[in-house]
């Protein structure tokens, strides 16, 4: 018996064990464009709609000529994987913006799908397509949740059936790929969604099938292992972030309480994985494989985005407010941090600490230095930047759901929600201030429950209805408002935040305020980088034909001002003193700092000259210091290109 197949054979015997019955999850999501998004959270998926999502198949060959719209026959990653990801957030964020345009394209790519079906039930250009076919399944269920569109049910049914009969003749998913095998939590959802819809026992025993084929995550969240190409290549970012959903559904299933507890096992501070790999934006290292802890490793764009979505599906299952507060951090830190500041381009890994974005060598473990940190349309492999366009729609839509016949404020973002139950305006500005308003708008007429989370950081918090205190307020928990609500009722939730350091690699400081993570933002010069260097846009064709045509460059970005500073502490416990400046999306905090070049803090690392040196071990001596004692600022790392978020420290007295 292979490998795969004991391991299936062991999991499916298992799951024989499991209820009779799919679980209940905590909430439910709503249709996507229930949740539209304002303020600033509105301009970024405006700048998203005006740059790369909107002119994508105008820039990549693979988007626009891609053979889920042509019929081609060419193969591989460019034909099968690029445009369903395209596809999938492009439907997101159509909906999320409530834009014609927008869904009139998706809708060509959603005909496109639907029509590539073959007799056998099998579709797209390709046969047996397990993992793409995974995304397009994801995103009809997308469109049929928003449009009622009745061709979904039926053409998702004659799929499952074929596959369910390729199954019975001995193919499986680790025949097709690994990444079918990593990724099968995907399937997995919309199987249980198609159970709940049809109510039919067969798609919930197909459901546990696919259960069977996943990786284990559950087991790896818990206590590692080899993750390299078995069981999915587990140690790969991107199927790290995206195997986060599969155990909480196989929770669902009947599964083990270390199944229900995976999710937060993964990212757990004092966990194996955040031990090694992980950083203060509640995310891991790995570029693309895990990595380390160091300053100037990489999270891929990919793995952020996979990130934002598989908290969404954990959450739904779960419930637990401290999902909430991960995906927070990954989508007002992370996301904008690898983004371009015009939406005009991406950056496929995310380092902390930046000082240049430069195509010189990075030395990263898969090779991938080309334009991998620089921003622009082509930056390394094209996974990324046709997977990303679903981060911030996806996060938008995760904001609000259903729970227990009421409405649940999950993450927090200016936005106005519409369900038949209550139209609820949600304003503050929050990340950028402490404060959350919630006005009722309209509401059915009868008593319903209102959750508002109360985020894990925030120890003070409290909840006024119509200015009047509220109970229940404790930090990590939802706080249930239950009453008739009237038209003009309002929810003030104030969550006060201070800056507050975490330790890191070699005792290096990192600074959060609420759910903000924070940087020194450093000057940069810009050099526009013809996209005909870049291997990218010579496999596509378009991008050397089209870079200035359509305004969508590759940047360059060196440091113009200094950023070897090591914060100074008012004592041995490396605690320095912020002064909060500013509010809203100014909102900076000032600290006390000296330059120092102690131990090379300051040059770029002579094997990798595009990546900097790591802060020296701090404490470093105060006789290190080149010169007095300044006052720097730092500001949201959102807002910065080229950054240093890990600081050493040094005791002053």
């Amino acid at each position: 018996m292979s490998t795969f197949s004991f391991f299936a054979f062991a999991v499916l015997a298992s799951l024989s064990t499991l209820g009779a019955d799919i679980l209940p999850g905590a909430m439910e999501r709503l249709p996507p464009g229930s949740v539209r998004p304002t303020g600033w959270l509105l301009k970024q998926m405006e700048m998203q709609r005006d740059g790369l999502t909107g002119r994508a198949e105008e820039l990549y060959v693979d988007i626009g000529k891609s053979d889920w719209l042509t019929g081609g026959k060419r193969g591989g990653q460019f034909a099968w994987e690029r445009g369903p990801y395209y596809a999938k957030g492009l439907t997101a964020l159509a909906f999320a913006l409530d834009d014609a345009e927008l869904k009139a394209r998706a809708k060509k790519w959603i005909d496109a799908f639907i029509f590539s079906q073959r007799e056998n039930g099998d579709f797209g250009p390709r046969k047996r397509n397990w993992w793409a076919n995974m995304i397009v399944l994801w995103t009809l269920r997308d469109w049929c949740e928003a449009t009622g569109d009745e061709r979904v049910v039926p053409f998702i049914e004659r799929y499952f059936a074929f596959q369910r009969e390729a199954f019975r003749r001995g193919d499986s998913f680790a025949k097709e790929s690994f990444w079918a095998v990593a990724r099968a939590g995907d399937e997995l959802d919309v199987a249980s969604w198609l159970y709940r819809k049809t109510g039919k026992r067969e798609w919930l025993d197909f459901a546990r099938e696919i259960a069977a084929q996943s990786a284990d995550w559950t087991t790896y969240y818990h206590a590692g292992g080899d993750g390299c190409r078995k069981e999915g290549y587990r140690a790969h970012i991107v199927n790290f972030m995206q195997g986060l959903k599969t155990p909480p559904l196989k929770w669902l299933l009947g599964g083990s309480e270390r199944d229900r507890t995976a999710f937060s096992a993964a990212l757990d501070p004092g966990g194996w994985a955040m031990r090694k790999y992980g950083r203060p934006d509640r995310t891991i290292n790995g570029s693309e494989i895990l990595s380390d802890t160091s300053s100037t490793e990489g999270t891929e764009l990919c793995g952020t985005a996979e990130h934002i979505l598989s908290a969404q599906v954990a959450l739904e299952t779960l419930g637990d407010a401290s999902i909430a507060d991960d995906m927070e951090v990954a989508a007002y830190n992370t996301l904008p941090a690898t983004l371009a500041p015009d939406g005009k381009g991406v950056r496929y890994f995310c380092l902390l600490n930046q000082t240049s974005c430069d195509n010189g060598t990075l030395r990263f473990s898969t090779g991938a230095d080309w334009m991998a940190i620089m921003p622009g349309p082509y930056s390394c492999f094209g996974c990324c930047r046709s997977n990303y366009h679903f981060a911030w729609p996806k996060f938008a839509e995760s904001m609000w759901m259903k729970r227990d016949g009421g409405l649940a404020a999950v993450a927090y973002g200016d936005c106005t929600v519409k369900t038949p139950l209550a139209t609820v305006s949600e304003t503050g500005g929050y990340p950028f201030s402490d404060g959350v308003k919630l006005q009722i708008v309209e509401t059915a007429d009868c008593e319903w429950p209102l959750f508002v989370r109360i985020p894990g950081w925030c120890k003070n918090a409290s909840v006024k209805v119509n200015g009047e205190p509220a109970a229940g307020s404790a930090a990590g928990t939802f706080a249930k408002i239950s009453r008739k609500w009237k038209k003009g009722d309002t929810v003030e939730l104030s969550f006060p935040s201070k800056p507050a350091v975490s330790h890191w690699k070699d005792g290096s400081i990192a600074v959060r305020r609420g759910a903000l993570l924070y940087s020194l933002k450093i000057e940069a010069s810009e050099k526009r980088v013809p996209a005909a260097r870049c291997p990218n846009a010579r496999k596509d064709a378009y991008g050397v034909l089209r870079d200035k045509e359509l305004g969508f460059p590759m940047k360059e970005l060196h440091a113009k001002s200094p950023w070897n500073y090591a914060l100074v502490a008012d004592g041995a416990d490396g605690e320095p003193q912020f002064l909060e400046k500013g509010e809203g999306e100014g909102m900076r905090l000032a600290v006390k700092a000296v330059r120092t070049g102690y131990a090379g803090w300051g040059a770029m690392r002579t094997d990798a000259p595009a990546r900097a040196e790591d802060p020296p071990p701090s404490p470093i001596p105060a006789s290190a210091a080149q010169g007095p004692i300044e006052t720097i600022e730092l500001i949201p790392i959102a807002f910065t290109q080229l950054r240093i978020t890990f600081f050493p420290w040094t005791a002053i007295r």
